[in-house]
């Protein structure tokens, strides 16, 4: 009798998991927070398997471990490296732009092309006519940091990653003056009541979702706050559906309820927040040294101590020693020129807004019943409170306002600096050496100490001067004054001079009624006080003329999409380079599409997040398919060519806007000193011994130990901003909660007053009456219109890169989709499965209707991870996108609302834009 797991069956079955040797993989994408690690099997030269690597250990006792960590797209990433849409060659135009018509050339012929184009431009008007789409891209460490250097060094404009992807919360920056507040993930499990507030986790956070379920297996209580019934309702133990936009009146609310039923930690409100510093009752600003005193401070604020019953200075950090701050009451303060004025704590001023908020006047707003919102109030301020938000909130018209209104909920109940409690967002930091590395001025460690101790004696003499100083408000100001080493730019000022938004953006019916002015006019006053000085790149008079994309895909991710860009951008460029793994939608519309190595066939890292706490490799399992390039040595063979192009024109050096000059004859031996680090290895093992000098890492880490151990637990914070605003000790047996250097060590957070900062009296904001958190409506974006669209991450991609894997694509209904309210279809005669139109004034989208009864009435979800040539005539999405931006994030000038890299902004809005749908016939 043949024995069931024997015979040719099942030996072809074991074949398929047979290999030859296994390496240490990782998806270096924007899937964030990304770093799950991963065992990637080959055999014959190829991968033909993956799996998680399910190594981790608890960090802390008592709390589960991080494993398995790993997706759906993660273990099928290997079906990509030998997919139909790779790019294996050079690719060069032959047809019209977007015909999708390309030969195939050497990489000589392409950099050659390339580097004339750049040398054309710079002749013309200088390099920040060539500029780099800053984009997270599909790359991580490689994409991102490697293959920017070339642009730093001859002065072209990069974007802002963050414009570019509208990741960034603005009402938490404008709170705390650091928008990334980020726990580790395992910090969940201390949470007592999580608030899963515009976000859906079990499409966005696969591989830790895990500790929402543990958590309440813990005891905890679990509320999702969200429009629609989405996957993660079924897991959670509340559902509180609202309005689209109205999550600043649910959370005023719950502020109103917390305030009038003695809910509030007064100690914590006093000590961490601005609420009892004193607010002129004559003009609405602060009371300040300066109105008090010839030569005073614009920034030392005051208050009124019920001990010494007086008016005296706030401390500059949050050590309120014997003072007793009051948070009610209306004194008289005497100003320098002898006359007298009222003055009131600014939570007098709050105590006024909320009254509009009384639960049954917020339900009529936000939907929440007011029943819900008292005891959802009464749970936030009993229990270990822990927001985690998502993405929705900030690239809504109003986010600011919502996420403000969220921090304010926080601070009323006492619930940040502890674990289990805070406000969750992004960060990256903890690995210094990618950053260092054009700085240096020859390889080796010693060069790194010798940077880091140039850069203490910096931070040493400043706090010398101003003993309050953190290392974090050191660093912030740096940044402010441009003296960090990101070299990008806002994106707002080249989308307006540049790419055909102005007109957009000066629509008075899709922007705030509030505005006095229209938005031109804010810019220009913004532009002529300075509070942009030098960001708007390249100049209005400077028309771009070489655009790179490197792992990004610009016309899928831009609001308004290739509407906006093909008809205004594109005419004016005249070298479009893609560099890609695969055929984007951006790809065909360039004119040299550069093959990028893939995930599997470089060494690389992703971006280094607290969520996770480790540095994770993903090496060269296989080495590159075709002609294929790590975008390191793309960097470098396009420096050599440039060189070699620059000196046969005579065209040896060129001057950077600052003044710099640049040789272009050296590039490639600046670049990769001497060749020192032309090799991959080099320089990847280059970042990890500087990261490790730097104490990011154990001393003893190089290359080829995380080549044993696959990742390796970060051990300090180093110096990046992003790191630094965790505020907290980074212990190798606890898990991470932000901002208990506030609450412990009394350290003072990075914004103008020096505290939690709600209330803000820039004259811009006094003038909108946003001085405090307030719900508005959102401005009827798109047109008149009855549908409002929401979106998100989906579950079936990374954006949209997996969105051609035929694994996935067997996972969904194979073509994109949005999700109507049953109700909503049977008015308009759409059946599920059936195409329909969606449409406002600006785009018509042909799409297939996913009918169900999760989604609110007049509530359109369409989630963004499928490509433009995906749809019907290649239009997607992002067409019926207007792009707007909110005119008080051009606001400058005022303590921390000033730009430095990846955090104050102008940034896109995609949600909350009004549609109609119709049924397609025929």
């Amino acid at each position: 009798m043949t024995s069931r797991t024997s015979g040719a069956w099942a030996d072809a079955y074991r074949g398929k998991w047979k290999w030859d040797r296994m390496a240490w993989g990782c998806h270096c994408v924007d899937c964030y927070p990304s770093n799950c690690p991963y065992r990637v099997y080959v055999r014959d030269g190829r991968v033909v398997f993956e799996e998680p690597a399910a190594g981790f250990e608890p960090v802390e006792a008592g709390v589960p471990d991080m494993n398995p960590t790993g997706c759906q797209k993660g273990a099928s990433w290997s079906r990509m490296l030998y997919g139909k849409e790779r790019i294996l060659q050079p690719l060069r135009r032959v047809g019209e732009r977007g015909e999708g018509k390309f030969e195939e050339v050497s990489w000589d012929e392409a950099l050659t092309d390339i580097a004339d184009a750049m040398l054309d431009a710079i002749d013309e008007s200088g390099a920040e006519s060539i500029v780099r789409i800053g984009t997270p891209g599909e790359g991580g460490t490689q994409s991102m940091v490697l293959a920017g250097g070339i642009f730093n060094r001859i002065g072209a404009t990069t974007t802002d990653v963050q414009s570019e992807i509208n990741d960034f919360n603005p009402g938490l920056y404008a709170t705390f003056g650091r928008f990334d507040p980020c726990p580790s993930n395992d910090d969940w499990f201390h949470s007592e009541l999580l608030l899963i507030w515009a976000n859906n986790p079990a499409y966005s956070a696969i591989p830790f979702f895990h500790y929402i379920c543990e958590a309440r297996y813990n005891g905890s209580e679990v509320a999702l706050i969200a429009p629609d019934y989405s996957p993660s309702a079924m897991h959670c133990d509340h559902f509180v559906p609202v309005q689209i936009g109205s999550d600043a009146a649910l959370a005023l609310s719950m502020c109103r309820v917390i305030v009038d039923e003695g809910l509030m930690d007064e100690a914590f409100v006093r000590e961490q927040t601005d609420l009892a510093l004193l607010v002129r009752c004559d003009d609405g600003r602060f009371l300040r040294q300066s109105d008090l005193q010839e030569g005073g401070s614009e920034v030392v604020f005051q208050l009124f101590d019920r001990v010494a019953g007086r008016i005296v200075e706030a401390p500059r950090t949050l050590d309120l020693g014997a003072l007793e701050p009051a948070l009610e009451g209306r004194y008289r303060a005497t100003l320098r020129d002898g006359s007298e004025v009222e003055v009131e704590p600014a939570f007098v001023r709050l105590r006024r807004r909320l009254e509009d908020y009384a639960p049954e006047d917020a339900s009529a707003i936000c939907g929440a019943n007011p029943e819900v919102i008292r005891q959802l109030a009464r749970k936030a301020a009993r229990s270990r409170t822990r927001i985690l938000l998502g993405w929705t909130t900030g690239k809504s018209y109003h986010g600011d306002l919502m996420e403000r209104a969220m921090c304010l909920l926080l601070a009323l109940t006492g619930n940040w600096g502890k674990k289990g409690t805070g406000i969750r967002s992004w960060a990256v930091g903890m690995f210094d050496g990618p950053f260092l590395l054009g700085s240096k001025p020859r390889t080796g460690q010693d060069a790194t100490r010798e940077m880091s101790n140039a850069q203490t004696a910096v931070l040493d003499a400043m706090r010398a001067q101003d003993p309050t100083l953190t290392e974090e408000i050191v660093v912030a100001e740096l940044g402010y004054g441009g003296a960090l080493p990101m070299g990008a730019v806002p994106s707002a000022f080249f989308w307006y001079h540049h790419c055909g938004y102005a007109e957009t953006w000066n629509r008075a019916s899709w922007n705030d009624p509030s505005m006095r002015r229209s938005l031109s006019e804010y810019i220009e006053e913004a532009t002529e006080k300075g509070w942009w000085q030098g960001q708007a790149r390249p100049s209005p008079d400077t028309p771009p003329r070489v655009l790179f994309e490197i792992g990004g895909n610009l016309l899928r991710r831009q609001r308004g999409g290739q509407r906006m860009l093909l008809e205004h951008l594109w005419p004016k460029l005249r070298m479009i380079v893609s560099v890609d793994w695969r055929m984007s939608t951006t790809g065909l519309h360039s004119d040299i599409v550069l093959p990028a190595a893939q995930h599997y066939e470089k060494p690389n890292f992703p971006y280094t997040t607290p969520d996770v706490m480790n540095l994770t490799l993903s090496d060269r399992a296989v080495e590159p398919q075709g002609e294929a390039r790590s975008e390191w040595q793309i960097t470098l063979m396009l420096a050599r060519k440039l060189a070699e192009r620059a000196k046969a024109r005579g065209r040896v050096e060129l001057q950077k806007p600052n003044g710099e000059t640049v040789r272009l004859d050296t590039l490639y031996e600046d670049l990769s000193f001497d060749g020192a680090l032309a090799d991959d290895d080099a320089v990847i093992d280059e970042m990890v011994r500087d990261s490790a000098v730097l104490g990011n890492i154990p001393a003893d880490t190089t290359l080829e130990s995380l080549r044993e151990t696959g990742w390796v637990r970060f051990t300090g914070w180093g110096r990046s901003p992003m790191a630094l605003a965790q505020a907290s000790d980074l212990l190798p047996d606890e898990t991470h909660s932000p901002f208990r250097w506030q609450t412990e060590k009394k350290e003072p957070f990075p914004t103008l007053t020096r505290r939690a900062q709600f209330y803000i009296d820039h004259e811009w904001f006094l003038e909108a009456g946003e001085e405090l958190p307030l719900h508005k409506d959102a401005p009827a974006q798109g047109g008149d219109h009855p549908f409002e669209i929401t979106s998100g991450h989906p579950r079936w991609s990374v954006n949209s890169m997996n969105s051609t894997n035929k694994v996935i694509l067997g996972t969904i209904r194979g073509e994109p989709v949005a999700h109507i309210n049953d109700g909503d279809a049977a008015e308009r005669g759409i059946e599920n499965g059936a195409p329909m139109r969606v449409f406002n004034d600006l785009a018509s989208v042909t799409v297939q209707a996913r009918v169900t009864p999760a989604v609110k009435p007049k509530q359109l979800i369409m989630y963004n991870g499928f490509e433009p040539y995906q749809f019907k005539g290649w239009q997607d999405f992002s067409n019926i996108e207007p792009g707007m931006v909110k005119w008080l994030h051009f606001a400058g000038g005022y303590g921390h609302l000033r730009y430095r890299a990846l955090h104050w902004q102008p940034v896109p809005i995609d949600r909350a834009v009004r549609v109609d749908i119709a049924a397609v016939e025929g």
